[in-house]
């Protein structure tokens, strides 16, 4: 709140529909509901075994009847800057619930919550959205992209817009732009899309978009949620939000070329070359350092980095990872690096310091390489990937 303070120089302020407290004696209930679950064994027997079964429609029931839902919905926003970029010192608590799904193959559907991850092809058509209502309320339903235009900085496309809602049901509301999938170009990383859902307070008056609802220009679908909520906040106030998230996949380049007609856009970072430091001086000043750690100071990092992955690559199996993993005392060893050369026949027998079969700055490398030490720590395995949603 104090970032966005200095930054637009205004208070915060609550656009939405005032929130509903929930009753004392509601919150006491819920804590004997709690203390009697707690109490109840064969809950906490039937959930070690992994045989406890949860109706996941009444917990969802219960969470949107508690508010508990529209809480999390906020602070999600609040996290992701959603409503900093839509509606700048503007926010509100959601109080409808969107249930909002994008039909994929053998009747799978991609769920938007709040931030999860929606890939262009799955985003492809427009989604199934429902919420529940009065037959005589009246709503506006719109779509953006936060981060996606392509010319214009602070400024939107839309995705869809559709006023004049009656109740639920879509298909009697008033289209103002067809719906558009998402397009984040290659190497932006993630774009974030917002729905929100509008409680009008009567049939309005949207002549002002002259434009046809079909158009794919990018000009003409230029938006700005500000400036709109800020035109008719007087007839619409927001209830309903629900966004998520979307990167570049390969099926945007033939929207790119057929459906916006232009040339696909691709960003890529210029690193600039790091710096190395010139070797000026022949003498080591710093004598705790070994000559090679000396010498790999005036190295490309690069070379260095490289030269550890290939040995990191020679002990990595594909499936099995680490094939040294084994190794619990990987100096136990250390003396067969300890060997020196003997003497010619008949010379005299040579210095113990000059005879070492591995030098010393070898050996400390070799130490250092087993220990995972030094440039060497990025050689050590970690467990494999997995998705975050198999792991909770």
């Amino acid at each position: 709140d104090e970032l966005f303070t200095d930054k637009h120089n205004a208070e915060r302020v609550d656009i939405g529909f005032m929130r509903v407290q929930q009753k004392s004696d509601k919150k006491g209930n819920l804590v004997q509901w709690r203390r009697e679950t707690r109490k109840n064994r064969d809950l906490e027997k039937a959930a070690r075994a992994g045989t406890l079964q949860v109706d996941i429609d009444k917990v969802k029931e219960e969470s949107i009847e508690s508010g508990e839902i529209f809480t999390s919905i906020h602070n999600a926003a609040e996290f992701y800057g959603i409503y900093e970029d839509m509606f700048r010192e503007g926010y509100f608590y959601p109080c409808v619930n969107l249930d909002i799904a994008y039909a994929l193959e053998d009747d799978m559907m991609a769920p938007v919550y709040r931030g999860n991850m929606v890939k262009p092809r799955e985003a492809a058509s427009q989604p199934e959205v429902t919420w529940k209502s009065k037959e005589d309320d009246i709503w506006c339903l719109a779509l953006t992209g936060l981060d996606t235009h392509l010319t214009e900085e602070n400024q939107e496309y839309v995705h869809w817009l559709v006023g004049n809602i009656k109740g639920s049901d879509l298909t009697s509301g008033q289209e103002l732009f067809n719906y558009m999938q998402p397009f984040p170009p290659f190497g932006t990383g993630y774009h974030r899309f917002a729905f929100v859902l509008y409680k009008q307070e009567g049939i309005m008056d949207f002549s002002s978009f002259s434009n046809d609802k079909s158009t794919t220009s990018l000009a003409e679908r230029t938006f700005n949620t500000y400036e709109f909520y800020q035109k008719h906040q007087d007839d619409l106030t927001p209830a309903g939000l629900a966004f998520f998230q979307s990167d570049w996949d390969s099926s945007l380049r033939d929207f790119f070329h057929n459906t916006l007609q232009m040339k696909e856009p691709r960003y890529e970072y210029e690193f600039q070359a790091p710096h190395i430091e010139p070797w000026r001086e022949y003498e080591i000043r710093d004598k705790t350092i070994s000559f090679n750690e000396f010498l790999d100071q005036y190295r490309d990092p690069k070379d260095i980095e490289r030269e550890v992955l290939v040995k990191k690559l020679a002990h990595t199996h594909p499936y099995h990872g680490d094939t040294e993993g084994h190794i619990k005392y990987p100096l136990a060893h250390e003396q067969d690096y300890q060997g020196y050369f003997d003497a010619p026949i008949g010379s005299k027998p040579l210095q113990r310091r000059q005879s070492k079969q591995t030098p010393s700055w070898r050996m400390v490398q070799i130490m250092r390489e087993k220990t995972k030490d030094g440039f060497y720590a990025s050689t050590d395995h970690s467990h494999l990937r997995t998705d975050p949603q198999l792991s909770q």
